[in-house]
């Protein structure tokens, strides 16, 4: 056993004296007397909204009721490098909070609960994994943040499915702008020459399952998706734990769009 892995289970092991599992709500921080489903209380879990078959088989958006397509109108136009893109829940206010708190507030522990819900999902369709990839942060932001969510979310969900966690083959080596202020096609196009391979060997006719946070737009996926099969990659499905909507009105609103 290397004495990396030793450390991460170190690390796992502190995580939880410091931050108990089973004990609050990782919505509201309410006491949860027994324990809810992903240790989210009664109130919160009522509150989010999981989705279910009625939403796109490409990207995972939610199609109205009345609404017999397959895809979304996005989906019927543009051109995705990924094979899928599956999501847990709708990013809703509740779900807002979470995935803010989980980023901005140095609350990494909320991985674990978020990764066993999207490892419970995954274990619901029919995927080929041969390995897991989180979406990666420029070297500069993941230093002021302090972690990379997305990489927590893709560790934990290796260790529940136990898929190999492939850290660092993907790298982010331009540095952009927050892109929850930018425009559908201003996203894509800053993106552009954005990610990089720095292991073929280890992708080469590799199923990929790329994880981050949440899918809005869907350019930072796509964008990693693209590179990772240029390189070899036999295919990429993409999970995200929240599905968000871009509009217009919305952008530049921390609450609403914090994702690609």
């Amino acid at each position: 056993m290397g004495i990396f892995h030793r450390l991460g289970e170190y690390a796992d092991i502190l995580l939880e004296l410091i931050y108990p599992q089973d004990k609050i709500c990782i919505v509201c921080n309410a006491y949860i007397r027994d324990r809810g489903k992903y240790n989210i209380c009664s109130h919160c879990i009522k509150g989010i909204s999981f989705i279910g078959e009625n939403s796109c088989d490409k990207c995972s958006k939610v199609l109205s009721t009345q609404d017999m397509a397959v895809f979304c109108r996005d989906c019927s136009k543009d051109k995705y490098f990924f094979d899928k893109a599956i999501a847990l829940v709708e990013y809703d206010k509740i779900v807002a909070k979470l995935i803010y708190k989980f980023k901005y507030y140095d609350c990494p522990y909320l991985a674990r609960e978020m990764a066993q819900m999207m490892a419970d999902k995954i274990k619901r369709q029919e995927l080929n994994i041969d390995g897991i990839i989180g979406v990666p942060l420029h070297h500069r932001r993941e230093k002021r943040r302090g972690y990379n969510q997305s990489h927590l979310l893709a560790k934990y969900v290796g260790k529940i499915l136990q898929i190999r966690d492939m850290k660092n083959v993907l790298i982010r080596k331009k540095y952009t702008e927050a892109l929850h202020k930018m425009s559908r096609r201003k996203r894509r196009s800053t993106l552009e020459g954005a990610f990089q391979v720095r292991d073929r060997e280890a992708i080469k006719d590799k199923d990929i399952l790329l994880i981050d946070d949440i899918f809005t737009t869907g350019a930072t996926a796509n964008s990693c998706s693209k590179v990772l099969l240029e390189a070899g990659a036999k295919s990429v499905t993409v999970i995200t734990f929240a599905r968000g909507i871009l509009k217009e009105r919305d952008q530049g609103s921390p609450e609403l769009n914090k994702g690609g």
